[in-house]
């Protein structure tokens, strides 16, 4: 196994979507980077999303309309978001409730999302131009079932459009023009300014793209420890000792294990998520398609559909629920004909970083600037990676200074 370097300029504590991000936008500066990834490249939360690049579903998961859904169905196994009072977990629930309670700052939060997510898609063309990550923009089509099918549409298009994205409505017949293989659908409305991307692509895409601007990586590699006492960081490994003038720290929701050691709060939940990919299920699918009555999306990939949804906090990492499983699948084989009567290839789920109040962490350690923070992005790793990469070079560069209040890590002291 390759040896660690003695030393590096900028270490970067994790090899998903971020971390990777991180180091293609410190690399483009001329900055030298070393990666230290605890598994393997694309492997962790960054393989398993619903690969969509989404300013119009960049929304505050901590908001008052979640709060009173994770309360209504509280004992509802299959509820698209599941809370769950663990022990271990009690504390962070009752920040995530004082945060969802405050509708203005839901409201603030979700714009500010927007807006990062909207320029982090016009860096995704970017470097879909020069690194080929596979990016599509066909937009995303939302569609609605059932009784309240046309009012449940109008608050959406009502709000996207308040916000500056582009909606277009359509019946039953125009949904399944745009989607043949779409089915049991009432009404539907297509945001056009929505891509998506294989996400493991994306990931392998840009982690080729920081090696060739001069990033080491390096997988199989635990972080034990930061030593913030000398002139340089000191980091303990499973595979040796390093050191760095400056570390970022993007490891998802293991961020958390080492908040001490970067002297910032980092209050994290492992929120997790499933998705279920069919084989050959939608050849014509050519965008996610967003059941909005369960919460889930379908997403066309190479040769396969993806189904993604739900969101547990406070349950047993380990465990696949068979039942929130089984409520992707109804939902895939309610809206889409080849699923029909098929078994899935895959069933994955994964561990998503979920901040407190549903807002990334980015920015320096209120303790120790030489250390950035870059995590907390719940379910938006994908769609914010590039534009968290500008920022997080900013600040290692010193283009940066003055942290984002709704980013800056310092908000949880």
């Amino acid at each position: 196994m390759e040896a660690l370097p003695a030393t590096a300029d900028v270490v970067i504590i994790g090899g998903g979507s971020i971390g990777l991000s991180t180091a293609y936008a410190l690399g483009l500066r001329g900055v030298s980077t070393v990666v230290l990834e605890r598994g393997r490249i694309g492997v962790g939360a960054s393989s398993g999303t619903a690969c969509m690049v989404t300013p119009s579903h960049a929304e505050r998961t901590a908001s008052p309309t979640s709060l009173r859904e994770g309360m209504r169905h509280l004992f509802d196994a299959e509820a698209p978001l599941k809370l769950r009072g663990r022990p271990s977990e009690l504390a962070w629930i009752a920040r995530f409730a004082a945060a969802s309670a405050r509708g203005n700052a839901a409201d603030s939060g979700t714009a500010h999302l927007r807006f990062l997510a909207r320029r982090s898609l016009e860096l995704h063309r970017v470097w879909n131009d020069a690194l080929k990550t596979g990016l599509v923009e066909e937009g995303t089509l939302n569609i609605w079932t059932g009784p309240n099918a046309y009012e449940d549409r109008a608050a959406i298009v009502a709000d996207q459009r308040a916000a500056g994205m582009t909606l277009i409505e359509l019946d039953a017949a125009g949904v399944v023009e745009l989607e043949p293989s779409v089915r049991n659908v009432t009404v539907g409305a297509l945001c056009t300014d929505d891509g998506h991307v294989d996400s493991l692509g994306f990931v392998e895409a840009v982690a080729a793209g920081a090696r060739s601007v001069g990033a080491e990586i390096y997988e199989h590699v635990e972080l034990i420890r930061i030593d913030r006492g000398g002139l340089d960081l000191r980091i303990e490994t499973t595979r040796g000792v390093m050191t760095c003038g400056q570390l970022v720290l993007a490891a998802g929701v293991w961020s958390r294990h080492f908040a001490d050691d970067v002297g910032s709060a980092i209050p994290l939940t492992a929120a997790k998520g499933y998705h279920v990919d069919y084989a050959g299920a939608n050849p014509e699918g050519k965008r996610p398609v967003y059941m909005s009555d369960e919460h889930v999306v379908g997403t066309p990939l190479a040769g396969r559909l993806r189904l993604a949804g739900t969101l547990e906090i406070g349950t047993d990492p380990d465990l696949i629920d068979v039942r929130r499983v089984n409520a992707i699948r109804r939902a895939g084989e309610r809206h889409f004909e080849g699923v029909v009567g098929t078994e899935p290839a895959t069933i994955w789920k994964g561990l998503r970083p979920l901040s407190a109040d549903s807002m990334p962490l980015i920015g320096p350690s209120p303790r120790d600037r030489r250390i950035t923070i870059a995590t907390g992005h719940g379910m938006l790793g994908i769609t914010l990676g590039p534009v968290t990469g500008e920022l997080v070079a900013d600040y290692v560069t010193g283009a940066l200074v003055t942290p984002d209040p709704l980013l800056d890590p310092a908000r949880f002291r």
